[in-house]
């Protein structure tokens, strides 16, 4: 009687990964190229416009500081910092959703469920705001080298990397504004969808005043993050609208 080979060990995770990967591919493959053509050229478009954006922000911030901005924002940051109802410690923890560790885990998960969900388009669009945001940060900063402040606990939270725009306050308006986006558009009760607009305020003003409460960036640093993410936000759900259209 042939003895049976033990059988080898089966990671969970890398096969699902797998699965939903081959998944992913033939989803795509099934769309017709039009659709695809009309994703990739309103995204283009919308990230040509957005970094264009983000350099006039940039430039314009850089040549005002010195004429009365700089003083505003430190000003603003010590007012934000006594007046905010939230502590030291207490901004530690809600600063964590949108830094880099915080946010990957809900970038991957939201796109494994699209791409599971047979959604290509959606894990793609995902897939795409997440990485894109980075150039974006990276344009700013690349054209402004802009020192963190040092006004708040000595600088102790304050890395020593650029500050200009704040790329906490671009990244949670960008993957969470999709998802808001995608929530509001796929209800139908008004009370459902004030409560995503709600949700998603709330989560931006907890995490980007726990960056001021901080002393991680200045004041101006955060509010041309969030522009520059919800002008993003804004031509990342025109694609893929744009896109879902070409394949009804």
């Amino acid at each position: 009687m042939a003895m049976q080979q033990p059988r080898s060990p089966r990671w969970v995770v890398p096969t699902t990964a797998q699965k939903i990967w081959h998944q992913f591919w033939r989803d795509c493959h099934k769309l017709p190229t039009v659709v695809w053509r009309r994703w990739f050229g309103t995204l283009a478009l919308g990230f040509g416009l957005t970094a264009l954006l983000t350099a006039i922000i940039t430039l314009v911030a850089k040549s005002q500081q010195a004429k009365g901005m700089q003083a505003w924002d430190e000003q603003m940051l010590l007012a934000i910092a006594k007046q905010a109802p939230l502590s030291f410690a207490q901004g530690i923890t809600w600063e964590s959703p949108g830094s880099l560790i915080g946010m990957l885990p809900v970038v991957v998960t939201f796109v494994a469920i699209a791409a599971s969900r047979s959604r290509p388009l959606t894990a793609a669009t995902m897939t795409v705001a997440y990485v894109l945001q980075f150039a974006l940060a990276w344009l700013g900063w690349g054209l402004w080298n802009r020192e963190r402040p040092d006004l708040i606990a000595g600088g102790i939270a304050a890395p020593s990397l650029h500050s200009f725009p704040s790329g906490h306050a671009l990244v949670v308006c960008t993957v969470y504004g999709l998802i808001a986006f995608l929530w509001i558009r796929a209800s139908r009760s008004l009370f459902e969808r004030i409560v995503a607009i709600a949700i998603f305020l709330l989560g931006v003003g907890l995490i980007t005043v726990s960056r001021l409460v901080l002393g991680a960036h200045w004041p101006t640093d955060i509010f041309a993050g969030l522009a520059i993410g919800l002008v993003w936000a804004m031509f990342l759900a025109i694609a893929l609208s744009r896109a879902e259209a070409a394949s009804r």
